[in-house]
């Protein structure tokens, strides 16, 4: 009886910690849009995963590093249609899911040109575990195409806080801790500005017609 109530109380603790990331999320996308809305800009939502932010939104200057460990900032977004996404290597669910959707998408955009191929990014958010060594395996596994950036607490927050991306480390009764972050994907153009938001549920296909929808902007 006693192990049933223990196990009610995660799972309503779970669900509880889900909606309050849907809320985050919802309020910052919905912070972006106002702001856009108000200003006499209007957003146009051509896409079938996400949103087209009208006019992009430009990217606060970061610094980090990639896999090998060398130091990559904003400069490393421009001259690309970049796709990132947030999550770290130890997560269960979310991230392998949507990183093997994620590479059966880089696939299918194989007959663009080159220079608008997009460059799919995983960012860590888990600046303890995720060390350039564990974060190159990681995304190898994936596609040996995907870039991984990570650093410091600091570095990921500063970026994650500018990109409006929600982050929740929560700790466990253990010691250890889980992280509860976007699900979102955010698409930057040439110019390093954040152009969309797309978001799950994720397929292939779609993710690939929407990118091209955006690299032909």
């Amino acid at each position: 009886m006693r192990a049933s109530i223990h196990l009610l109380v995660a799972m309503q603790k779970t669900q509880f910690k889900f909606i309050i990331l849907v809320v985050t999320t919802a309020a910052l996308l919905g912070g972006w849009l106002s702001h856009v809305i108000t200003s006499g800009r209007a957003v146009t939502s051509q896409l079938q995963l996400g949103t087209l932010i009208t006019p992009p939104r430009t990217i606060p200057g970061f610094k980090m590093v990639d896999a090998q460990g060398h130091a990559v900032s904003q400069s490393n977004l421009v001259n690309h249609w970049s796709v990132l996404f947030f999550g770290y290597t130890s997560c269960p669910d979310v991230c392998p899911t949507t990183l093997a959707q994620l590479a059966a998408t880089h696939k299918l955009l194989g007959d663009l040109p080159r220079e608008l191929q997009p460059q799919f990014i995983f960012v860590s958010v888990d600046a303890k575990r995720d060390t350039p060594e564990k974060l190159n395996a990681y995304i190898n596994y994936f596609s040996g195409d995907f870039l991984g950036f990570t650093g410091t607490q600091q570095q990921i927050s500063d970026l994650t806080k500018s990109m409006g991306v929600p982050v929740m480390i929560q700790l466990t009764s253990e010691g250890a801790y889980t992280i509860d972050h976007s699900a979102s994907l955010f698409v930057v153009n040439p110019q390093s500005q954040l152009a969309a938001i797309l978001s799950p549920p994720y397929q292939a296909n779609l993710l690939a017609n929407d990118l091209r929808k955006l690299v032909a902007l």
